[in-house]
């Protein structure tokens, strides 16, 4: 098994760590103010964000793509990789970064961000030589 982790942008920290201060700042006014009933919600919130950032990636075991982010799971047989193809598409994604690779398979595609991308794409393209991998 192989691990790579995510890219993890400006753009994208910028954005999730303002968040995750929001909701802490909220968070604390929330006790503050004594109204108990969002405390829950933001606190859920927070761990929610905080799971995503730190647990985003993509593995590599034997035959299969597994892509981690938070809560969800991909599971993509290798073999059925059609196309890579780079993309700064800023759909939701598992994804931390714009700079990212979207991957068509049989099922559909995903949109990954992987770092060491080249050491990425030369291991899936060793186990399926047939991918087409597109500038």
């Amino acid at each position: 098994m192989e691990r790579f982790g995510s890219k993890k942008d400006g753009v994208f920290a910028a954005i999730h760590w303002g968040v995750i201060i929001a909701l802490i700042f909220l968070t604390a006014l929330s006790i503050w103010m004594k109204f108990w009933i969002i405390v829950p919600v933001l606190l859920l919130t927070f761990a929610f964000f905080m799971w995503m950032w730190f647990t985003t990636n993509y593995e590599v075991q034997h035959d299969m793509l597994i892509v981690k982010s938070g809560p969800f799971r991909w599971r993509i047989p290798i073999s059925s990789i059609r196309r890579i193809r780079r993309t700064n598409n800023g759909t939701s994604s598992p994804a931390l970064s714009l700079d990212r690779l979207e991957i068509t398979h049989n099922q559909g595609s995903i949109l990954i961000s992987p770092d060491r991308e080249q050491q990425f794409l030369t291991r899936l393209k060793t186990i399926n030589h047939k991918i087409e991998i597109e500038s």
